[in-house]
């Protein structure tokens, strides 16, 4: 969604009527003034996300640019927390509130959201967590607005100390923490129980997993390697060269990260490679290949594969290719959109692996926004968009070839219902049942769910050619 510039200018005004807020740049940021605290920078990112549209990545280099060094980490954990629970935080919300808040408020409403998060997922004592949403609401110039911060957030705390439960009477999508339509969409796949467990998966703290590059050592060799860092890591349950770690930490403390040794990827995606079925001499095609884990995570198993790697966006290449050059691998980078342009001739490739853009439920733990920014009319866009891809790779694939369709989504329409759809209108394609130890087993393939400290949501299936007989 696009800034509205006339939006914009109506933030400016308080809800009071009066004028008097600062200047804002590009993105809503400050122009000037001192840093703000964590609680006010993470109320005006939230705003940003949910009001306007804007991605989290794209709001928290703004955010912790003007945050001070020892807070920065702090903006970007609540910023994600709040996120992540946003949808009970926002009922218990308008449950404390005597009315409902004035449109022009919201950056108000969501500086009680974070006040809320602070309450409960933060070790912080109650009445400081108060005084500083009371003072985040100087800070933006919300005078008017603390007295209300004060006593809803105190009534909260009456609440908590009370032991009550404030969301026993929640409606089931509040207490899978998700949004009404996409509980709706999930529900209607694996019913309302799994729906409202999903969602508690899904607002977990995602785990760092390493894939351990198999042609320089093995994932033992690699533990002894981070246990002398002192690093605490174990193996992955499914991937043979997954390494989890039990606490995430900079790339730059890992051994041999820039020497390609390991790079890090989620161990759902890294169950591609065996899926693949590489030898030497064949010609694989990546498609939708950015930011590149799927592409050396083959190169890396297999280095004698020539390896054509698709993307629609020219910066997202970019990024492969630093990927493929810290590991020294090659691909053929080519920058394509795939429902629309030929790559190649017909029948050129041996394997493809249609890694197609989705909703990425699956993997909505590390992008929380997802649940704010996606819209129940962008699952058709989607699902067309899936199909016309599949097509023009099809095409694409020799007689005797393999076809891996991969997405992070755990939701029928662009998963097994997706590729049943496709096999009722190929009759040249085959699905190959999966005999693997991980995901449940659909119609069509199998169905990864995300896992508290475990991989995230997936779903593979795997489709062959036949060689025409004659």
């Amino acid at each position: 969604m696009a800034d509205n510039p006339q939006a914009d200018r109506q933030s400016r005004r308080r809800p009071d009527g009066q004028r008097g807020r600062p200047r804002r740049g590009p993105g809503g940021a400050d122009q000037g003034g001192p840093p703000r605290s964590p609680e006010a920078l993470v109320a005006e990112g939230l705003l940003q996300v949910v009001d306007r549209g804007r991605s989290l990545d794209q709001v928290l280099p703004e955010l912790t640019a003007r945050a001070q060094a020892a807070h920065r980490s702090v903006v970007q954990a609540m910023s994600y927390e709040v996120l992540r629970h946003y949808e009970p935080l926002a009922w218990w919300r308008d449950q404390l509130l005597d009315r409902p808040l004035n449109p022009r408020a919201a950056e108000v409403g969501m500086l009680l959201l974070v006040g809320l998060e602070r309450l409960t997922g933060s070790k912080r004592e109650p009445s400081r967590v108060v005084n500083a949403a009371v003072h985040a609401a100087r800070e933006l110039n919300h005078n008017w607005a603390t007295g209300l911060v004060n006593a809803v957030l105190r009534r909260a705390v009456r609440q908590i100390e009370a032991g009550e439960t404030p969301f026993d009477n929640a409606p089931p999508a509040v207490r899978a923490r998700l949004p009404d339509w996409l509980f709706g969409m999930l529900a209607n796949d694996w019913g309302e129980e799994r729906t409202i467990e999903l969602g508690g998966q899904l607002a977990t703290h995602p785990p760092m997993t390493l894939r351990v590059n198999a042609a320089e050592q093995s994932v033992s060799a690699y533990l002894e390697r981070l246990a002398e860092e002192s690093v605490e890591a174990s193996a992955t349950r499914h991937a043979p060269h997954g390494v989890a770690l039990a606490t995430p930490l900079d790339v730059e403390r890992l051994p041999g990260f820039h020497q390609g040794e390991v790079s890090v990827q989620d161990e759902a995606a890294q169950l591609v490679v065996d899926l693949m079925d590489l030898s030497p001499g064949l010609r694989v095609l990546d498609a939708c290949c950015a930011p590149g884990g799927k592409t050396l995570a083959m190169l890396d198993s297999e280095p004698a594969v020539r390896m054509t790697a698709v993307d629609i966006d020219v910066t997202r290449l970019a990024r492969v290719q630093d990927n493929l050059e810290r590991s020294g691998r090659y691909a053929e980078l080519v920058c394509a959109d795939l429902t629309s342009q030929s790559i190649e001739p017909p029948a050129s490739f041996d394997r493809i692996l249609a890694d197609v853009p989705c909703s990425a439920t699956g993997v909505i733990r590390r992008h929380p926004d997802i649940k704010r920014l996606r819209r129940p009319e962008d699952l058709d866009v989607l699902v067309r968009r899936q199909r016309e891809i599949l097509e023009r790779l099809w095409a694409l694939l020799r007689p005797g070839g393999r076809l891996v369709y991969a997405t992070c989504s755990i939701l029928k329409r662009e998963n097994a219902k997706q590729v049943e759809s496709f096999l009722r209108d190929h009759p040249d394609a085959i699905a190959v049942p999966l005999d693997v130890d991980w995901g449940e087993p659909q119609v069509v393939g199998r169905q990864l769910f995300p896992q508290v400290d475990g991989h995230d949501g997936f779903y593979y299936a795997v489709l062959e050619k036949p060689v025409a007989n004659g």
